[in-house]
């Protein structure tokens, strides 16, 4: 499906104006929301097929993209309240499929208004803020500090691109940060793809993660949001290995809380799930709406099997 057939458009919370992108009414509702420093274009990979069988809304989240800025104001709270004014102003009850950060988003969102979510997906989130913190503080502080100070249309993208390369970057499996330019190409597509997310972020919302991470996660604890999720969630988990955000320690936490959860682990995909492997992550989540939708419980308990979903 071209991307002609997305129309862009922006809704006013009341505090924010939210940019977003909506697809043809080809089906139920779903909203999907992407992850940290990233905007809705983050699902373009995938949203062909996902348009082509549901109705996609794809918002931008404020201080992302082409969304407003609301500075001092980027807690998942503040983002929850985005997304429940969106569905219950613009989309409509919905499915909600998020990645990493838009999983934490969306989670929270399905425990602030249960009527107007019908399932939940989680793209590889961080499912316990404790550890998250933990794992910030010993391997990702010096990445994200150094996307802060490129952030904001502050610099061309070229001139991010550049100072990317010279940038530190994780590498699952080595203790200490290294170059980006001594891990990818210099001509891979990751420099071009980060400079034009970065450029249109709010340097203020990076920071907000190092400087006040607790006001940012307040409220965030599936012990006690889990059993006010009354629809489906799937839970999504990238290969340990390779620098999951989801461990199987918070796996099994998250659906001890859950009413409903299931849980489908891709070995051998980074956290970028769908960028390294659509078809696999996309039979994941297709496959679950449609049950879902469907409601069959029989329909379900097969498609677990089949997919290997437990």
């Amino acid at each position: 499906m071209s991307a002609d057939y997305l129309v862009k458009a922006k809704f006013d919370t009341g505090e924010v104006t939210l940019n977003y992108a909506e697809g043809p009414d080809a089906g139920p509702r779903l909203v999907l929301l992407h992850g940290g420093s990233a905007r809705w274009q983050y699902f373009e990979t995938i949203l062909p097929e996902l348009a082509a069988r549901w109705h996609v809304f794809a918002p931008d989240l404020r201080g992302h993209g082409g969304s407003g800025r609301t500075p001092g104001r980027y807690t998942l709270r503040d983002y929850a309240d985005d997304i429940a004014a969106f569905l219950q102003k613009v989309s409509g009850p919905a499915s909600l499929f998020g990645h990493s950060l838009g999983g934490m988003v969306a989670l929270m969102t399905a425990e602030r208004c249960p009527d107007w979510v019908n399932a939940v997906v989680v793209g590889d989130s961080p499912l316990d803020a404790g550890a998250w913190r933990a794992r910030i503080d010993d391997r990702q502080r010096a990445q994200i500090r150094s996307w802060q100070a490129l952030a904001g249309g502050g610099h061309s993208i070229k001139e991010i691109m550049a100072s990317l390369r010279d940038s530190p970057v994780m590498v699952p499996g080595q203790p200490l940060p290294r170059r980006m330019r001594d891990v990818y190409a210099d001509d891979a597509d990751i420099y071009g793809h980060l400079a034009g997310r970065l450029y249109h972020n709010d340097p203020e919302m990076i920071g907000m993660m190092l400087d006040h991470f607790e006001q940012v996660m307040a409220g965030y604890d599936l012990k006690a949001l889990g059993p006010a999720i009354e629809c489906p969630v799937l839970l999504l988990q990238a290969d340990a290995a390779l620098g999951s955000a989801t461990t199987d320690e918070e796996v099994a936490q998250a659906r001890a809380c859950l009413r409903q959860a299931r849980h489908r682990r891709f070995p051998g995909l980074s956290h970028l799930l769908f960028i390294e492997d659509k078809a696999a992550v996309l039979e994941a989540v297709e496959g679950f709406l449609i049950e879902v939708e469907e409601g069959d419980d029989v329909g379900v308990c097969g498609y677990m099997d089949k997919m290997g979903l437990e």
